[in-house]
């Protein structure tokens, strides 16, 4: 699959995205104010690439923060970097003294991984000129890459009409939401969930959203979950936050099948939970340590796609509550985004 490029351009996102990516250790400060090393396996010589993650939340919140997190533990594992972890850096104000301590250090690559953190990126980048950095953001943030800092985003439309997609799949009807807040990152992806549900199974029909106003009450969530079950709900799509194990106890009394929610949201997540779209953020990763290898980091660009197979289907599970879901979606999957990327199948637009 070709690398990531720098011509897509998704819609505004927002950095909390759901879920666990790979099942590498996790090499973590045990104090607020100290960072971690990858073993010794990882530092096998002056050659390696240092590269060092701030996040602002813990590296193992099986969702946005894990994705980095995964990525430079996966790389670390494999011998091609070795890295420190910062987690739980809440204030941005606060990792920029963090971003200088880890450019006066000698690290190759410092990764800013949070929408609030790219402004102090920018601002330390252009101070140490000669440390390689990556800030995240929203679509504007694709606009900034410099001479030393590469940008990266995620396509959230996309993220919504695979959902959706897999959600035809299962042949389960009706379909309906339950989420914390409508916001205009999960607005557009709501959006494309219609489109991509749509394209998988044009008679599948949906009910009304229920947004509680609230991204960590389980309680109102498991609320929330049961009106949508007595108004016939077959299939709960949600998101990972704090709210989700209210999601999960509902569906599980109440015999439905969930599609957003990580299996480490509660015991019973995998018994009726059917998946969740996650970011694989390692491709990119990989990407930016040869880019630094070859000398040619900068002014570049990265966008996480169905196509270029960084978004993907995870935590897959064959539930009893979707019977008629393929045993086979993960491959289907991985055709739609060879699918795609070839320009066989596109995916409409909004309005």
């Amino acid at each position: 699959m070709p690398a990531f490029t720098a011509s897509e351009r998704p819609d505004p996102m927002k950095l909390r995205a759901p879920l666990a990516l790979l099942a590498a250790p996790l090499l973590i400060s045990l104090a607020a104010c100290s960072a971690t090393t990858a073993d010794d396996s990882s530092a096998t010589g002056d050659d390696t690439v240092k590269v060092a993650v701030v996040l602002g939340g813990l590296a193992n919140d099986g969702g946005f923060n894990q994705y980095a997190a995964d990525a430079v533990n996966a790389l670390a594992e494999s011998g091609d970097i070795e890295v420190q972890i910062r987690e739980s850096v809440h204030n941005p104000s606060d990792a920029e003294p963090i971003f200088r301590q880890f450019g006066a250090e000698g690290y190759d690559l410092v990764i800013g991984w949070g929408l609030g953190f790219s402004d102090s990126v920018f601002k330390v980048a252009e101070e140490l000129p000669e440390t390689n950095f990556i800030a995240t953001g929203a679509v504007d943030i694709l606009d900034k890459a410099t001479d030393n800092v590469e940008t990266w985003t995620y396509a959230t439309q996309e993220v919504g009409y695979l959902s959706g997609w897999v959600a035809g799949k299962s042949g389960l009807s009706p379909v309906a939401v339950v989420d914390g807040e409508l916001a205009p990152f999960n607005e557009l992806s709501y959006e494309y969930l219609s489109i991509g549900l749509a394209d998988a199974n044009p008679s599948a029909q949906e009910l009304a959203p229920i947004f509680t106003g609230s991204w960590e009450d389980p309680q109102l969530a498991n609320q929330a979950t049961k009106a949508q079950i007595d108004l016939g709900a077959k299939l709960i799509i949600t998101g990972a936050e704090g709210f989700t194990s209210g999601v999960i106890a509902a569906a599980k009394t109440g015999g439905v099948a969930t599609f957003g929610a990580s299996n480490a949201t509660s015991s019973d997540a995998s018994s009726v939970n059917i998946g969740v779209v996650k970011i694989d953020w390692t491709p990119t990763l990989a990407e930016a340590v040869e880019r630094i290898v070859a000398g040619e980091f900068g002014n570049y660009t990265y966008t996480s796609t169905i196509a270029n197979e960084g978004l993907v289907l995870g935590d897959f599970n064959l539930v009893k509550a979707a019977p008629e879901l393929p045993s086979d979606i993960e491959t289907l999957v991985s055709e739609l985004a060879a699918q795609l990327a070839s320009g066989e199948v596109t995916i409409p637009s909004v309005g």
